[in-house]
């Protein structure tokens, strides 16, 4: 238990990470700490995945390699699709993108074409659609969504 309140001092964590990070002690001491604190309210998978949702939508990243990453974190399914679309505050994808190209370009316009392509693979890579981070960047896209990074 000192262990878990140690972490959790540090940075919230997921209930996969708390009990990874017990595994060497049994399955019994790991329960029980793990639901003391939950119980105490130390633990919460939905306020840790709203919280990473909000910090990875910040940097730009597209809202389905955040649930990607919350999944891959211990955040359950249903838990990580209502934190990523509250995080997002119901902006649709295309704002979302604008939303990133305003913070990588800080106010900028493009300087030129290999800029915008640069760009483009950028958006694409944080998990964006290719389709909308070419209509963003004012590009001509006719290939499919998932042969992005290819080009």
């Amino acid at each position: 238990m000192e262990r878990a309140l140690k972490m959790l001092a540090r940075k919230a964590r997921t209930q996969a990470e708390v009990e990874r990070a017990l595994a060497k002690f049994s399955v019994a001491e790991r329960e029980t700490a793990v639901a003391r604190l939950k119980e105490l309210g130390y633990m919460d998978d939905s306020e840790v995945g709203l919280g990473r949702a909000r910090t990875l939508l910040a940097k730009g990243e597209a809202p389905r390699l955040v649930a990607r990453r919350l999944l891959s974190q211990g955040v359950a399914s249903p838990v990580a699709r209502s934190a990523v679309a509250e995080a997002a505050g119901g902006a649709a994808e295309d704002e979302l993108v604008a939303r990133a190209l305003r913070l990588r370009l800080r106010g900028r316009t493009p300087r030129d074409e290999g800029e915008r392509r640069r760009l483009f693979r950028s958006l694409v890579a944080k998990g964006h659609r290719a389709s909308a981070v070419a209509r963003a960047l004012q590009l001509t896209w006719e290939g499919d969504d998932d042969d992005a990074l290819e080009e």
